[in-house]
């Protein structure tokens, strides 16, 4: 079977694939672009950002370099919508939808089912996950929806495993929405002078994201690894 899996950010990525066999960096045009062996699969890595047309693009030079896939998983961090959900919960999403549309998923084993929310914007103010938790979802990320899509488009089989990042009753105090170069890619540069001009307001935020992304991403790879589809 040969699956490809996509995430938002090379930390998310790089845990699963260290525990993959014959890891291989593959010369394509994303932040980052591997192959493995994975539990009998040959596994197709891919990063190159957040939201669905990054990911869009980063499924779409996996084809078209690597030919068609067997199956697609989305996988990374989320930001937690129930308020039930623990920090580092792993999640295996049920259903994705964007507000508009929604797509099945295959499950996961050992992960807590979820529907999942994926939409082009961060979500960092508890009220606005306490509206999306009333239309019953559960957690939140940017990039699903398009690989759910995708797999929909092609009558693959799509599974999603998120880790909680941030819980639903934390807060930011960045808006890092406002913080999005034209491709949709967080300007770090521009949040990194954000944090310096006013520190005390949003240090503690960067701070708090660069200490867990690591982290989660550590033990959702673990997960992973010795997982099967």
């Amino acid at each position: 079977m040969k699956v490809l899996a996509v995430a938002a950010e090379k930390l998310e990525a790089m845990p699963w694939l260290n525990q993959c066999v014959a890891a291989e960096k593959l010369d394509w045009p994303l932040t980052i672009a591997c192959k493995a062996k994975w539990n009998g699969c040959d596994l197709y890595v891919v990063a190159n950002g957040p939201g669905p047309r990054l990911a869009y693009t980063a499924v779409d030079i996996a084809t078209r370099n690597a030919g068609p896939f067997d199956a697609l998983i989305s996988f990374g961090l989320c930001g937690a919508l129930d308020p039930t959900l623990a920090l580092n919960t792993i999640c295996t999403a049920t259903a994705v939808g964007d507000g508009t549309e929604n797509w099945l998923a295959r499950p996961f084993m050992n992960a807590i089912p979820a529907r999942l929310l994926s939409t082009d914007r961060f979500i960092g103010q508890p009220r606005e996950k306490a509206d999306n938790f009333r239309k019953n979802f559960q957690i939140v990320d940017m990039e699903a929806a398009t690989v759910a899509r995708y797999a929909a488009l092609h009558n693959l089989p799509f599974y999603a495993a998120k880790i909680v990042s941030d819980t639903a009753s934390e807060s930011f105090a960045l808006d890092f929405n406002e913080y999005r170069d034209t491709a949709g890619r967080f300007a770090r540069g521009r949040i990194a002078l954000a944090a310096l001009i006013r520190p005390f307001l949003y240090a503690p935020d960067l701070i708090r994201m660069a200490t867990r992304g690591p982290a989660a991403s550590a033990t959702l790879g673990e997960f992973l690894a010795k997982s099967r589809i």
